[in-house]
């Protein structure tokens, strides 16, 4: 079925170059009579993941050039995946903002204006409205203040140059948009099972991921504003979170047409290439955490180049290296000169038919252990939380390959008996033991973009800057990506007004909650 929506959305959106009808021309062809709503939904959730319209263009840049290898997630020898590097190259930073607004932020402004006209489309409704607060945290976290209340109604209302909000501002809407949104869904209503590659219709299970998506952005809250972040970590947690592995938010991918595969599946394997191409290695902040933690995972998702994946010969690659043998070289600083003989993610990894995971039951227990023990949570205990989180965390690869990314009940009960939650612990003890394994679990499902936002909020694990020559940062780890160039040319007022309120367009400006 994803597929046939897949081509049916080809073949709708193309449909207008081919006609000669000037009155069919100057329909609106965002109209459900010309677009039904469900294909718009179709076509909204495979733009968020990166796959439709362009194989993986944003995905690319942002996730794996910068969020992966900012983090020491990922490393590269490779200068133009400059994350490591806290270089600035060409507009690989700007691409996750440019692609998003003309594509998955528009669609949802388009879906969110229709259906709001029909009251039987409010599960429609509701679904585009979490779509978007997923979309845009992405947005903000990475770049800060950006267009928010007035994206992507440039034919709706008109607005072709869209306000920059202030990113505490667009929290507190988003926030508000789960919270109503998730209210709203009704399973009596229409379902839109066929264009749904989330949770094919389980209006339920929508439910407990805007709460779920919600005790994520109360807890990004922590420093900024604590109050409210109470407020809304316990509205969440009592609203009612995912709870197991079934519920994670994963978008569904297919293998066949560039619309419907996964995009990490075109960037790392068959497209671009870059895993066999060595222009990405697992890093050696992962690999060392991985192996001191007992990690199951390691031989799931890491192999060397000849497809080793003996957990005692993975080797990740220090960050902040190039190819040359000068002071940031490979051999120099490592003695090994070949890069095939450090880990890089396996093949099962990204298959065209892989789901691509941005929130994970796993993660929503992480948070709840670290609400409890901040007392904005009384239901259960942290260590409970915590070790469900674990489980869960090294049991859900089987969701890329139902046979070689399984883990079994006892090696994960043996995972959470070699790191046990310290009880007896001060509270940074605790939140090092947690915030390690969101760390470990972001990785491993490619979330990049998380194990970034996660650790500029905690600061866990503990990361040694690289100094690459040339950098941008004076070797201090970036906090944020830098617009694309383009918003100088088509939204230049309204772009110097959201810089003048942050700082600067660097990479060391803190966005709002970042304290």
């Amino acid at each position: 079925m994803i597929r046939k929506i897949a081509v049916v959305l080809a073949l709708t959106l193309g449909a207008g170059a081919c006609t000669k009808d000037f009155e069919e021309i100057n329909i609106n062809p965002t109209a459900p009579s010309e677009v039904p709503l469900d294909y718009l939904l179709a076509q909204a959730q495979l733009q968020i993941s990166g796959s439709a319209g362009d194989p993986g263009y944003k995905v690319w840049r942002g996730n794996f050039i910068y969020s992966g290898t900012i983090v020491q997630q990922l490393a590269s020898v490779d200068d133009y995946y400059a994350g490591d590097k806290y270089t600035y190259n060409a507009d690989n930073s700007g691409a996750y903002f440019a692609d998003s607004y003309v594509n998955s932020v528009k669609s949802l402004a388009d879906i969110i204006s229709q259906a709001s006209e029909d009251p039987a489309d409010v599960n429609i409704l509701s679904m585009a409205r979490i779509l978007k607060v997923l979309q845009m945290h992405i947005i903000t976290d990475l770049y800060g203040d950006v267009p928010y209340s007035e994206a992507g109604k440039g034919f709706i209302s008109q607005i072709y140059k869209p306000k920059y909000d202030p990113q505490q501002a667009i929290y507190m809407d988003m926030l508000k948009e789960l919270d109503e949104a998730g209210a709203a869904l009704n399973a009596s209503a229409y379902v839109p099972t066929a264009a749904d590659f989330v949770y094919k219709g389980d209006v339920s299970k929508w439910k407990k991921a805007a709460n779920s998506l919600m005790l994520r952005l109360a807890m990004r809250m922590q420093k900024a504003d604590p109050a409210a972040a109470q407020t809304w970590a316990k509205k969440a947690i009592d609203g009612g979170l995912m709870a197991s592995n079934d519920d994670t938010f994963k978008f569904i991918h297919t293998e066949g047409s560039t619309a419907s595969r996964n995009p990490n599946s075109y960037n790392l394997g068959i497209g671009r290439g870059l895993i066999k191409g060595d222009n990405f290695q697992w890093s050696k902040t992962l690999i060392d955490m991985m192996k001191a933690r007992k990690d199951p995972r390691i031989s799931i998702i890491s192999q060397l180049a000849n497809g080793d994946k003996t957990v005692a010969n993975q080797k990740g690659l220090p960050n902040g290296l190039d190819k040359s043998s000068g002071p940031n070289g490979l051999v120099t600083k490592t003695g090994d000169g070949n890069i095939k003989n450090y880990s890089r993610p396996t093949d099962l990894m990204y298959d065209d038919d892989d789901p691509n995971i941005l929130l994970t039951f796993a993660e929503t227990k992480f948070l709840t252990a670290e609400a409890i023990e901040r007392g904005w949570a009384t239901a259960g205990t942290a260590k409970d939380a915590y070790e469900a989180g674990q489980k869960a965390a090294v049991t859900q690869l089987a969701a890329f390959d139902a046979t070689a990314g399984v883990v079994s009940a006892a090696d994960a009960q043996a995972y959470v008996t070699a790191n046990p939650y310290p009880v007896a612990g001060t509270l940074a003890n605790k939140l090092t033991q947690i915030h390690s394994e969101m760390f470990i679990l972001t990785a491993s499902t490619f979330n990049h973009y998380e194990g970034w936002s996660n650790w500029r909020r905690t600061g866990i694990p503990a990361l040694t800057p690289t100094n690459y020559p040339g950098n941008l940062t004076g070797g201090v780890i970036p906090r944020r990506l830098i617009f694309p160039i383009s918003e100088l040319a088509v939204n230049e007022a309204n772009y110097k007004e959201g810089v003048a309120r942050m700082g600067k367009d660097d990479f060391l400006t803190r966005v709002w909650w970042d304290k």
